[in-house]
């Protein structure tokens, strides 16, 4: 039997109509993933967390933690600068957290030697786990493996690509072969297994989880036919639902989740996308979960 991958669902932050953190539906959206997903992605980029407020960050993560305890959520509390990255991890401590993640330091590009005192930083100052997340297609901060090597001598646990990065799985295994890795990919389970990861942070399996629990479980007990099932569901969700938050709240508030809009200045998705979004669910609820209604149209393929 191969490796289980690990799905890690990157979680939404759900607004209620005056654009404030709604406590119910986050709540609602995080008891649904549970049965399905290893662990969460709290106040990451699919929470918007720019626009959050350190409040409204650790208040994430505190549910995330109420629903799938701290072994299960990973607390983001990257920042453009390393004092503003202490108060966050300090806060998401104050709320039990033990496992961190932190994006690089954003906006302003920052160099390897930056990047290296950022995180050291940051690693003297917990003893709970510790990711690097590396996303150079919005943070402007990139992250070679060569550092990747020097971070994993810090002590660093793990780090989680995306964006450009997530092409670099295998390289980064074989620069820090003791690290946990995961791709920001999706749509490309097999393909970060293959390369020596760990798995996949999501977006899309925050909307439909059994599909990449189904991937999942076909990869560690490698049933061919399984998984080339699973992974077709899975390209269709993400060739339909992403990579857009947008699109992903729109489809929860689908499945009876008032995810809202979003905050940041995201295009809500036109009407043939809606429609395309509605296809995928009703195809997602025959399959999978009988609560989505099933009168929902079809789309041709």
């Amino acid at each position: 039997m191969s490796e289980r991958p690990e799905i890690i669902t990157a979680a939404i932050a759900a607004f209620d109509n005056t654009g404030r953190l709604n406590e119910s539906a986050n709540i609602s959206y995080l008891q649904r993933l549970k049965p399905f997903s290893d662990g969460v992605l709290a106040a990451g980029t699919t929470a918007e967390f720019p626009s959050l407020s350190p409040a409204e960050r650790t208040q994430l993560i505190g549910w995330s933690i109420e629903v799938f305890g701290p072994e299960r959520t990973i607390a983001q509390i990257g920042a453009p600068s390393v004092s503003q990255a202490l108060a966050l991890m300090d806060m998401a401590a104050d709320s039990g957290a033990t496992r961190f993640a932190a994006i690089t330091p954003y906006y302003l590009t920052a160099s390897q030697h930056g990047v290296i005192d950022y995180y050291r930083s940051l690693r003297e100052h917990t003893e709970g786990k510790l990711y690097a997340y590396v996303f150079p297609d919005v943070a402007n901060t990139d992250v070679t493996a060569h550092s990747i090597t020097l971070l994993q001598s810090l002590g660093l646990n793990g780090v989680k690509l995306s964006g450009t990065a997530a092409a670099r799985v295998r390289e980064y295994r074989r620069a820090a072969p003791r690290m946990d890795i995961w791709s920001g990919s999706d749509g490309e389970l097999p393909q970060t297994m293959k390369a020596g990861g760990t798995g996949t942070v999501s977006g899309v399996s925050g909307v439909t989880p059994q599909v990449w629990t189904m991937l999942r479980d076909a990869l560690a007990a490698e049933q061919p036919g399984q998984i080339y099932a699973a992974q077709s569901n899975a390209e269709r969700m993400v060739r339909v639902l992403g990579p857009s938050i947008s699109r992903l709240k729109y489809a929860l508030t689908q499945l009876g989740i008032p995810a809202g809009h979003c905050r940041m200045p995201i295009d809500e998705p036109d009407g043939p996308t809606r429609s395309a979004i509605r296809g995928v669910l009703a195809e997602y609820a025959r399959s999978f979960d009988e609560s989505v209604s099933t009168d929902l149209p079809i789309q041709s393929r």
